[in-house]
């Protein structure tokens, strides 16, 4: 379960929000000219950039996940929906409220004060566990759970449209408009776009072995966008034939309020006390 809930972060920060990337304040100024110019539309040369503003000027969205084809069924992420409230409006301190069901069972995440909370339902009795606090215990079990902290952390550090297409640069070997779509009654152009995984950069792919990346092959990412520059619904594929992994992401309600709070007092529960629970 905690596996699946980290490739959880993890398919979130490839979905493309999160933290505004640098430069990206500045960029939301121009959302006017944003939306003249995806009324024309993006271009490989301005999609990272208008993406980028349009983002960081709506500062909050939700976005629903799932996982389909024969690589998720084997790797027990098929019918693990994902839902998350997401606050980007400071790009240095994102906020995140998100919920998997995972093999029958929910998962609560909070980011929230630069530290995740975990509440895996009878695991945690209920409770939120603080990576924070669990790395720091003396059980030995802490260093999972600071490797697991580690790797939340890179996946959520620049999770945005520009900073993953940033770690694109150069591994993308086609960028094409290929039409519109109505999402969810919103109009949208279609963008296709096909990157090479073995020259992708960046924290997406930064802990991942070569292999593994060689193994991904050709990543095929194609992204709705309104006419506003914001993502409305993308549809990641990657894997071998047979072994394809395909997420697809939903997003809306951007720009409006979300309540994310992290747990205190009796909300929370510590490593030992997990562990006792649980028999360990």
């Amino acid at each position: 379960m905690v596996g699946l809930a980290t490739a959880g972060v993890l398919a979130l920060g490839l979905s493309g929000c999160g933290a505004a990337a640098e430069g990206a304040g500045e960029q939301a100024d121009a959302t006017t000219a944003a939306s003249a110019e995806a009324a024309v539309g993006l271009t490989q040369a301005s999609f990272v950039e208008e993406l980028a503003a349009a983002q960081s000027d709506a500062g909050t969205v939700h976005m629903t996940m799932t996982y389909s084809g024969a690589g998720a069924e084997a790797t027990g992420m098929a019918g693990a929906p994902l839902e998350a409230d997401v606050d980007i409006s400071d790009p240095e301190s994102p906020e995140m409220a998100m919920q998997m069901d995972i093999e029958g069972e929910t998962t609560d995440m909070v980011l929230s004060g630069g530290d995740f909370y975990m509440n895996m339902g009878e695991s945690t009795s209920g409770k939120f566990l603080s990576l924070a606090e669990a790395s720091e215990s003396d059980n030995p079990m802490g260093e999972l759970f600071k490797s697991m902290g580690d790797v939340m952390q890179n996946s959520l550090k620049d999770m945005d449209p520009a900073a993953q297409l940033q770690g694109m640069d150069g591994a993308i070997t086609s960028f094409e408009k290929t039409g519109t779509e109505t999402v969810d009654g919103v109009e949208t152009d279609v963008y296709t776009i096909l990157v090479d995984a073995t020259k992708m950069t960046g924290p997406q792919v930064e802990d991942l072995p070569e292999e593994a990346l060689a193994q991904a092959g050709d990543v095929e990412i194609i992204y709705n966008v309104d006419q506003d520059n914001l993502a409305r619904q993308l549809v990641l594929t990657m894997g071998p034939d047979g072994e394809e992994i395909v997420m697809t992401s939903a997003f809306s309600a951007w720009g409006e309020p979300v309540d994310v709070a992290a747990p205190t007092g009796d909300q929370l529960i510590t490593l030992d006390a997990m562990l006792e629970g649980m028999g360990g």
